[in-house]
């Protein structure tokens, strides 16, 4: 696998069908979360922090998957409260009208927030949606 650091919490991780052959997974294993493929992305995380000395907060974290030329792959993991926003704004294209309101607030919150205060909002939000 190739790694590259493209930001103090953000890396990608470049795989090919080998690297999936060596890990014993395929692609749908990672995108239908199987235990396999979520210990593949486990273990790339991990890869990408020890290979390029990031020091992940576990906060804020996104995952964006791209296919690449030639089977190979892209997983850019991110921890940038930019790409978390960016990621919530995605999601606004699904959420019901209940939903949208509070996600917009929240949204625009981090945008007005410095990084410190960003990360103490998405701290506490992941907190409270996974209880």
């Amino acid at each position: 696998m190739e790694y590259h650091k493209k930001a103090d919490l953000k890396v990608v991780c470049i795989a090919t069908q080998e690297d999936f052959e060596f890990f014993g997974i395929t692609l749908d294993d990672v995108l239908d979360r199987t235990e396999a493929g979520m210990n593949f992305l486990k273990k790339a995380k991990e890869l990408c922090a020890m290979t390029q000395k990031t020091a992940w907060t576990n906060v804020a974290y996104t995952l964006n998957i791209t296919m690449l030329p030639d089977d190979r792959v892209s997983f850019e993991f991110s921890e940038c409260i930019e790409d978390y926003v960016i990621s919530l704004k995605h999601s606004l294209a699904m959420a019901d009208a209940q939903t949208r309101g509070p996600l917009e607030e929240f949204i625009r919150a981090l945008e007005d927030a410095d990084e410190e205060e960003g990360r103490r909002l998405v701290a506490h939000f992941e907190e409270s949606v996974n209880l």
